[in-house]
């Protein structure tokens, strides 16, 4: 028998560890399910109270709206009675117009609901959600009443009621009970951020290492975004901190599109049989003082430095690197042209990536510390982001939401069912909240896994607990507390969030929340089917309406980075790299959460993604030097070279464009020969522009990582 001794301050240690967990996690959800609980409930009570037609209303809006943070529900907030208000006057305007016309009704419902669906998939975070409720409400408001419309403006005002009831005690119970603010998170989210980013800069190995795969940053940086965004509903963060947020993520984009353009080259040099190891070896030893230093000042993260100290620092660690730099490039002129320009296009790589991390740092430092708050930097418009839009994906959801909708009027017009307009309710609703959603095919299966265990639930509810147990609203909230915990509970989880969000929707829908009790068999079971029949009609409709192959995927991602590349070329004004970049990311987060694509597809846009993305930035920062030269005709053959990327991006046919790349080459061989200046802004100007240019020459070597409008494999 082995005896195992534990100290009692390792004992403390692992008590305190365990409890910090507890806290961070477990407490954290048993909080917001005790809040969304309480909400759900004096939603539903103060419906009850005033008598309002539908207290389910309130309840799923408490439902819909409730976040871990309030800044996250204040925003969900606005943007739900923004839509319910535009869906509210949508619908009187076509109940005005179009009563008595069912044809010309429909037509225009339809064309509304198609508009709401295209606008909710192109915009993102809660704006969307606006648009969809828009759509969603007209559907609700109108077609129970379609038969009866004088009953319209009636129900139509409760609803606003109803859902003003639910936004109200979602934000106050949000905002009184353990409230959890948005601003707190960013803060500790950006330290956490640059803490990893640290550690992931020491360790050598994530760079130099082919086995050593690093995931993608877009997510960190567009949730990121998407946080500071929302932050703008609380009232305890200022403008210069939001601006703060703003630069920290744009700095933090270009620093990591960097590291991972550098691993990309280093992998590709470290797979060439024809380079020798000595030149890795000189590459990790140029690296290498960015290690050491960073190392040495891992434990304090520079808090305790000023922002001065901290720029010398840096730049004597430079200083360093540029010596390594220039001892070893003599070692590699033997070397042929294009193994000469990937060890080059290395070291910039690395000497970029230093630069852009000390001026992370610096923002950094300077935010955490609290200084330099007054200090003016530039406007945070250079910072804003871009989203990608995509109008043939925008079309392709309208086109689905229409034939939704008039698949399931044809089948209220053949059936002539009294609860038809439920399907539609449902399948309409379906299909414009899963149009932006990651795999809306499986969401739809979990989202009616949830919906049919609800339906045994709620008849449980209606012909058992309520009519035996109820008999004020003190007995109701006692009898509903459990079921709202437990769906609280389940949409706590991003893995069982769909299943909840089935779940409660049949519990809104088919439960008896009135004190005049008035459920009765028929209506909850056709209630139920009707509803759970619109939510497979939409999940069919996934099924067969998706284009989302990982050919077509792929082919869509590479003609849009050609044509961006392409655009670039062509286009006078500039455009800023935070948008170049952030549109990429957000592209490449689109079609790899929505797109029907394993590990390896993923991997290779995110390689053309790369790619395009260092090759945009050398176009824009050659453009941008450019401007510098009086004469054009004295930088014609850099123009030249400029024709030849947007001619080798425009062609289809891999025979011609080896042709225009070896144009390519020879046109930069002679731009590095020959071009020499009097003025000295002129020659550093040339001298940047050559630098780009081996950048883009050395990142179209590797005919694999560039995106292709010519057919894809």
């Amino acid at each position: 028998m082995v005896e195992v001794n534990i100290s009692k301050s390792d004992f403390l240690v692992s008590v305190k560890t365990a409890f910090k967990e507890w806290i961070n996690s477990d407490l954290t959800i048993l909080i917001y399910v005790v809040k969304l609980t309480i909400a759900a409930l004096l939603a539903m009570s103060v419906s009850m109270f005033f008598n309002l037609s539908s207290p389910q209303t309130s309840v799923f809006t408490v439902f819909i709206v409730m976040q871990m943070h309030s800044g996250l529900v204040f925003s969900k907030s606005f943007y739900r009675f923004l839509g319910t208000l535009i869906g509210f006057i949508i619908s009187l305007v076509l109940v005005s117009a179009f009563s008595q016309d069912r044809v010309w009704f429909m037509t225009f419902f339809t064309i509304w609901i198609a508009i709401c669906a295209a606008a909710g998939f192109k915009y993102r975070n809660f704006i969307s959600y606006g648009f969809v409720l828009s759509g969603y409400t007209v559907a609700i408001i109108t077609l129970p009443f379609i038969d009866n419309p004088l009953h319209i403006y009636g129900f139509a005002i409760d609803r606003i009621s109803e859902v003003v009831v639910g936004l109200l005690s979602a934000s106050v119970i949000s905002e009184v009970i353990f409230p959890k603010q948005l601003s707190d998170t960013l803060f500790e989210s950006e330290k956490h951020k640059y803490k990893n980013t640290l550690l992931s800069v020491i360790n050598m190995e994530n760079i130099f290492s082919k086995e050593k795969n690093i995931n993608n940053f877009s997510r960190n940086i567009l949730g990121s975004d998407s946080l500071r965004v929302n932050s703008v509903f609380e009232s305890n963060i200022n403008k210069k901190d939001k601006m703060y947020y703003q630069r920290l993520n744009s700095e933090f984009m270009h620093l990591s599109i960097t590291f991972h353009s550098l691993k990309n080259i280093i992998n590709t040099i470290s797979n060439n049989e024809k380079i020798d190891n000595e030149m890795m070896i000189a590459l990790k030893d140029t690296y290498k003082p960015i290690k050491d230093f960073l190392e040495e000042n891992s434990q304090n993260l520079f808090i305790n430095e000023s922002s001065e100290n901290i720029i010398n620092k840096f730049n004597e660690v430079k200083k360093h690197i540029k010596e390594r730099i220039e001892v070893n490039k003599n070692k590699f002129m033997h070397f042929n042209f294009d193994i000469l320009s990937d060890y080059n296009s290395s070291v910039y790589l690395i000497t970029r990536f230093f630069d852009e991390f000390s001026l992370y740092t610096k923002t950094y430092i300077s935010f955490v510390n609290n200084k330099d708050k007054n200090h003016n930097y530039e406007s945070s418009h250079l910072y804003k982001f871009s989203t990608y839009t995509d109008n043939l994906l925008i079309l392709l959801v309208s086109f689905r939401v229409v034939v939704v909708l008039i698949a399931t009027t044809i089948f209220w017009i053949l059936t002539a069912w009294e609860y038809a307009p439920f399907v539609i309710i449902s399948a309409v609703a379906a299909t414009l909240l899963f149009s932006s959603h990651p795999n809306p095919v499986n969401a739809s299966k979990s989202f009616t896994k949830g919906a049919i265990v609800s339906f045994f639930v709620a008849g449980v509810c209606n012909f058992y607990l309520i009519p035996t147990y109820v008999s004020d609203i003190p007995s109701f909230c006692f009898i509903m507390a459990p079921i709202f915990a437990f769906a609280a509970w389940l949409g706590s989880s991003d893995q069982r969030g769909l299943f909840a969000f089935g779940f409660i929707f049949i519990i809104i829908t088919v439960c008896s929340m009135n004190l005049h009790y008035s459920m009765d068999y028929v209506t909850y079971f056709e209630t139920s089917i009707a509803s759970i029949i619109g939510i497979a009609i939409s999940g069919i409709a996934y099924e067969l309406i998706n284009s989302w192959s990982d050919y077509w995927t792929k082919r869509r991602v590479s003609n849009f980075l050609c044509n961006k590349l392409i655009k670039l070329t062509n286009e006078k004004d500039n455009t800023r790299r935070v948008v170049l970049e952030s549109q990429g990311l957000d592209m490449l987060q689109h079609f790899s959460t929505q797109g029907r694509l394993n590990l390896q597809s993923n991997s290779l846009l995110f390689q053309w993604l790369l790619s395009t993305l260092e090759i945009g930035r050398a176009i824009i920062d050659i453009k941008n030097e450019l401007q510098k030269f009086k004469n054009e005709n004295q930088v014609k053959i850099v123009y030249d070279i400029l024709d030849l990327i947007k001619d080798f991006f425009l062609e289809i046919d891999e025979y011609k464009k080896e042709i225009i790349f070896k144009e390519f080459k020879k046109d930069f061989i002679e731009l590095e020969k020959n071009l020499v200046f009097k003025l000295t802004a002129e020659q550093k100007a040339i001298n940047n522009i050559q630098i780009e240019i081996r950048l883009i020459y050395t990142v179209m070597l590797n005919k694999i990582s560039l995106p292709s409008r010519g057919e894809i494999n």
